[in-house]
């Protein structure tokens, strides 16, 4: 299987870079940082470039048969959000997507309420839920109806936090909102399972929520 991965050079996209190139997948790593990714294996080729340039992006996925856009969701309060990286990224990838007449695609967002996990820290709740997740959701309205009105098979994977976890590959995954869960995610975890789904073909369409497993009590 050919993968593109934008945003390979984030934390999660040099976990996938891992997991796809030791399954034995053709990668295609779009970085924005000459010198990031480091003595590349056979299976792999770099391209350094900004996602906004169309004819780079372009070049990047025209022989992908999956398209995973890494970056990770920004939060930035004064920052225009049309000028988000994920933003502008998502835009130009599935615009590129529709011409080419390519199909899979998986992007991340932070579209979950906060509110909707367990045991978490009043204050910590408060900044979360009436400031960031009104941003994020804000921020990312205009990919949403992009991928809405497409046909292209897309998954938006969606996460509250990424935070450092000693279960590694170990994750719960929810397609309802409605329920309560850990407010963070290894970003190992979200890399195994955006690996899961795209070599299994899940979630068409759809937008699952991850997070850390949780202890047994």
């Amino acid at each position: 299987m050919n993968v593109t991965i934008f945003g390979a050079n984030s934390s999660i996209g040099k976990h996938l870079i891992n997991l796809f190139v030791k399954g034995g997948h053709n990668v295609i790593a779009f970085v924005n940082k000459p010198g990031s990714i480091k003595l590349p294996p056979s299976n792999l080729k770099i391209i350094v470039g900004h996602a906004y340039d169309h004819a780079l992006v372009r070049s990047a996925i025209e022989d992908a048969d999956i398209v995973i856009n890494a970056f990770k969701p920004d939060f930035k309060i004064f920052k225009n959000t049309n000028y988000y990286i994920n933003n502008i990224s998502n835009k130009t990838i599935i615009e590129e997507m529709i011409r080419l007449n390519k199909k899979r695609f998986i992007t991340l967002s932070r579209l979950t309420n906060s509110s909707d996990t367990g045991n978490i820290n009043p204050f910590i709740w408060i900044f979360l839920n009436k400031i960031q997740y009104k941003s994020y959701k804000d921020e990312f309205k205009s990919t949403l109806e992009l991928l809405q009105k497409s046909d292209l098979d897309w998954t938006v994977l969606r996460i509250i936090r990424t935070a450092p976890s000693r279960k590694k590959g170990q994750y719960s995954y929810y397609k309802d909102e409605n329920i309560k869960l850990s407010p963070f995610v290894s970003n190992y975890n979200i890399a195994c399972f955006l690996y899961d789904i795209s070599v299994k073909n899940l979630f068409i369409n759809e937008m699952p929520i991850i997070s850390n497993k949780k202890s047994k009590k």
